[in-house]
C-alpha cells in the first residue's frame, strides 16, 4: 500500500467519524440545528422571512383541522399527519369540499392559503375528484403560486360535488417550512373556493387548521428540505429521504466502509 493511499484512507475515515459523531449516535449527544442559509444555497429552506405564528395560550385549542359551511357546501382543511412539523421540513395540507344535501354543486377554483414564509413544494399539488368516466381519480395538477398572498390556486371547468354517491373534491399541497421559525409556536391557514353560479368567492381565511412547530429529530437535523424536492427533501408525511445524512444514521459502519472501498478503487 502506497503512502499516498494510506493518507487518503486515514483522512476519509477521520472525516466520516466526525460526521457520524455529529449526528448523535452516542447516548446523550446534543445535536445542533443547522444554521440559517440563504435562499440560493443547497438544501436551504429560507426562501423568505418567516412569520413567527402564534404563541399557544393555556386553555386555548389549536386544532389541526378546521371546517366551515356555506349554503349546502362544507369545506374542511386538515394538516396531514399529526399536526406538527419541524423547521426545514415539509408539511402537507388537504382541503376537502362536499355537500350537506341537494342540490349538486360544481367547484371551479380552490385556493389554499399557507402560513407566511412557507414555500410551495414543486410537483406536490394534486386533486382528487369525481369523473364521469372512471369515477374518483387523483391527478397531479400545476397550480398558480402567489408568494405575495401566500396562496396556491388550482382551477377547473367544474369539479362535481354531490350527496349522491358522496362525491367530493379534495386538494392537497405541500410546503417547506423555513428553518428560522420558532419552535413551539402554531401557524394558522385558510382556504377559498369558487362555486358555479355563486356571485362571490367563498373565503375562509383563516379556517383554523393549525400546524405546530416542533423540534427537529436527529435525521431532520442532518438534512433539511428543499422546495424543489432536491437534496435533503422530506416526504410529505415527514421523515428525511434522499440525503447522505440519512445513510449515515441508518448504517454508520457501512458508510465508513464505503468510503474506504472507494479510496481503494480510486487511489494509487
Amino acid at each position: 500500500m502506497s503512502r499516498t493511499l494510506t493518507r487518503r484512507i486515514a483522512a476519509s475515515v477521520a472525516a466520516a467519524a466526525i460526521v457520524v459523531g455529529g449526528v448523535g449516535l452516542g447516548a446523550g449527544t446534543a445535536i445542533a440545528a443547522p444554521s440559517t442559509g440563504s435562499a440560493g444555497s443547497l438544501g436551504s429552506s429560507d426562501a423568505g422571512p418567516a412569520a413567527d405564528g402564534v404563541v399557544p395560550q393555556p386553555g386555548v385549542s389549536y386544532p389541526q383541522e378546521g371546517t366551515r359551511d356555506t349554503s349546502n357546501i362544507r369545506v374542511t382543511k386538515r394538516v396531514v399527519g399529526d399536526g406538527t412539523v419541524a423547521p426545514g421540513q415539509i408539511v402537507t395540507y388537504r382541503t376537502t369540499i362536499s355537500t350537506t344535501g341537494h342540490p349538486e354543486r360544481y367547484i371551479n377554483k380552490i385556493t389554499d392559503y399557507h402560513p407566511a414564509g412557507f414555500t410551495y413544494v414543486q410537483g406536490s399539488a394534486q386533486v382528487t375528484a369525481w369523473h364521469a368516466l372512471g369515477g374518483s381519480k387523483t391527478e397531479k395538477v400545476t397550480p398558480q403560486v402567489n408568494a405575495n398572498t401566500n396562496s396556491v390556486t388550482v382551477t377547473d371547468s367544474g369539479w362535481l360535488i354531490s350527496p349522491t354517491g358522496s362525491k367530493t373534491v379534495s386538494f392537497e399541497a405541500s410546503y417547506l417550512v423555513p428553518r428560522n421559525v420558532t419552535v413551539g409556536n402554531v401557524h394558522n391557514s385558510g382556504v377559498a373556493f369558487d362555486v358555479s353560479f355563486f356571485g362571490s368567492t367563498q373565503n375562509f381565511d383563516p379556517i383554523d387548521a393549525w400546524v405546530k412547530i416542533r423540534s427537529q429529530n436527529p435525521g431532520e437535523a442532518v438534512s433539511t428540505g428543499s422546495a424543489d424536492l432536491g437534496f435533503g427533501s422530506s416526504n410529505p408525511e415527514g421523515g428525511a429521504t434522499g440525503s447522505a445524512g440519512s445513510g449515515i444514521i441508518n448504517d454508520p459502519a457501512g458508510f465508513i466502509a464505503d468510503i474506504i472501498s472507494n479510496v481503494f478503487k480510486n487511489g494509487s
